[in-house]
């Protein structure tokens, strides 16, 4: 089964990041990976922070190296000439998601530390999405290419299952 992770760095609002820990959980990620300080506010994940493999490096060359070697390929999310379309599903096996900041987006030297780009459609005049929401997209579309199996429903609520 394919895996998927979420590469959390240069993230400028807080408040996005227990958000983006809960969608990251919701759809089947592999790990977070935390670049930068090491203490990151969770308000919003619900009580999900926990329930990945959370890694942590100060550098995001480190960081990027390190999932290399365990087999994952780097996919910047960002809107540029070079960037696919997402629902394309350009994916050929262990992916992480490398999201840019939401007022910058990703830097030249980020860009090209990825192997390939993404980019989500918009047919509205919004700028760009939310890096939470945008976050969301991503890792559905990716999980839809590695047919990730629907967790259970009970009671209104998607159950804990073990997938890996």
């Amino acid at each position: 089964m394919h895996r998927s992770a979420l590469v959390l760095f240069n993230i400028a609002k807080r408040r996005n990041v227990g958000p983006m820990i809960r969608t990251a959980n919701a759809l089947g990620t592999d790990r977070i990976v935390i670049v930068g300080r090491k203490a990151v506010q969770t308000y919003g994940h619900f009580g999900t922070d926990r329930s990945e493999r959370r890694l942590h490096f100060h550098r995001l060359e480190d960081a990027l190296r390190a999932l290399r070697d365990d087999g994952f390929s780097i996919c910047g999310v960002e809107i540029c000439g070079s960037a696919l379309p997402i629902d394309t599903h350009p994916f050929a096996g262990d992916t992480a998601f490398l999201m840019g900041n939401e007022g910058e987006g990703l830097s030249e030297a980020q860009r090209t530390a990825c192997d390939f780009l993404v980019y989500i459609r918009q047919y509205g005049e919004a700028a760009s999405l939310n890096v939470g929401v945008a976050t969301g997209i991503v890792l559905h579309h990716f999980g839809l290419w590695a047919d990730f199996p629907e967790s259970e429903q009970r009671n209104g609520k998607f159950c804990k299952e073990e997938r890996r």
